[in-house]
Parts: C-alpha cells; structure tokens; sequence
C-alpha cells in the first residue's frame, strides 16, 4: 500500500547549525582537559540561555596591554641614545609597569576567577561562571555568581565520572540538564533577592 512512496526529504532550516561531533577525550586521567571540557561546555549552554558574554571586559584587557608594549616598544627604538635620554626611558618603564599593574588589578576586578562573564540580561546584572577542582580530586564544583552582587551565588559539586563514558565521550545531555538545574536555581535566588529589595 504505501511502498510505492517515496519519502519526502527533511527540511533543515536555512540557519540551523551543522551537528558536531560528539565531545571526546583521549586521556580521561588529564585533569586539566576534563576541567576544561566541562567549562566549555558550561559556558555554551549559559549562553544558549539567551545571555551574551561581555567581551568589552577582553577589549580594555587589550587597550591596555596594547598601550603597554607601545611605552616598551618607544622606550627601546625611541630618539636619543641611553645616557642623554635616561628621563625618557626611566618614564616608558614606569608607564609600562603602572598600565600592567592596572590591566593586571582590571582583570581581577572585573573577571576574579571566572572564565565567562555576561552582560545584563533580564533586568539582572549578569552573571560570572567559574568553576574549582581540587587538584587529584574527582569532584567539580561549577560556580554562579551575580556579577554586581557576590551574595547572590549558587554551587553545584559533581563527581566527574558520572559525566564522562570509559571510551572518554562527554555525557553531554547529562551535563546540560546539570548546568540547567543551576542555572535555575541562580535565576531563583537572584529573584528572591530582586523581592525582598522591593
């Protein structure tokens, strides 16, 4: 009866994304790959959230390291040799000194430890994700704090194995629905808060 039809193509949307391959891990012992594994992958699943990682932070990071090699670079090829333009030189090595220490407070001020920062979203103030491993240690803790207010924070500590198969692929979708629950549970405590202030 219905042999005879043949099967209509699947419609892929214009913009849908190519599917990429599973994540897979060669060594399941490299501490420092797992971390970064789980991450990354953390960090893509915020931002499948709707938030956007606030590179503005990265851009300043850059004017000032930029700004640095500049007074280091004009110092070395600048006018004059060194005896008659001591004054001159002594003022690049300090400016280069004084804008690494302000990149250097900069970036702790405004990235501490976390590896993605996002821009307001919401009515909120953004968030900071960062993660901790102990070092041979099997235990992750995945951190979301608000990024105005530190008392805002939620943590979530798994175990690494229950995320990663013996043939070393990532569980994916177990790890998203795990990055979800706290991304949840951040969403809620930062509106209980936004409660108790009105």
């Amino acid at each position: 009866m219905g042999r005879n039809k043949k099967p209509e193509p699947v419609k892929v949307p214009a913009n849908a994304e190519p599917a990429r391959d599973p994540i897979r891990l060669s060594n399941l012992y490299d501490a420092g790959a797992l971390k970064g594994t789980l991450d990354e992958f953390a960090r893509e699943v915020i931002l499948d959230q709707g938030h956007q990682e606030d590179t503005s932070i990265n851009n300043v990071k850059i004017a000032l390291g930029l700004a640095a090699i500049a007074c280091a670079i004009y110092s070395q090829y600048g006018p004059g040799k060194f005896p008659a333009n001591w004054w001159m030189v002594f003022g690049c090595v300090m400016s280069y000194i004084v804008l690494t220490f302000v990149m250097n407070v900069y970036s702790w001020k405004m990235e501490a430890d976390a590896f993605l920062v996002t821009k307001p979203f919401r009515g909120g103030k953004g968030l900071r994700l960062s993660s901790r491993m102990a070092r041979f240690s099997d235990e992750y803790s995945l951190v979301l704090t608000d990024r105005k207010d530190p008392k805002i924070e939620v943590m979530n500590t798994v175990r690494i194995p229950n995320f990663f198969h013996a043939d070393g692929y990532l569980a994916e979708s177990a790890w998203r629905a795990e990055v979800e629950k706290l991304w949840r549970a951040f969403e809620e405590k930062q509106g209980d808060k936004a409660k108790k202030r009105d």
